[in-house]
């Protein structure tokens, strides 16, 4: 009982980090291909400090990983399950 309650709980943390429309928005620009901030903040037009902090909720919740390349650091979504649940609302695609 105890696994399936921590399983809530992670679950419950996934949806809590999508629950915001600049962070659907990331990951709809992520269902379609790999972003660097740079690139976030041009498709939001947020500041790079707001985005950064959108990135870091998603990270912190397991949706997403970010690989450096170079001196930028590129983010792609990494869990499939979240992928496919925004698929069915047609985010990203």
């Amino acid at each position: 009982m105890k696994r399936q309650e921590q399983q809530y709980r992670e679950i419950t943390e996934k949806f809590k980090a999508l629950a915001h429309p600049a962070r659907l928005k990331i990951m709809a620009n992520l269902m379609e291909r790999e972003c660097c901030v740079g690139d976030v903040q041009k498709c939001l037009s947020l500041s790079q400090p707001n985005v950064s902090q959108h990135l870091k909720v998603l990270k912190e919740a397991g949706i997403i990983v970010g690989r450096r390349e170079k001196n930028k650091i590129c983010y792609q979504i990494s869990d499939n399950r979240i992928k496919n649940i925004l698929k069915i609302f047609y985010i990203g695609e």
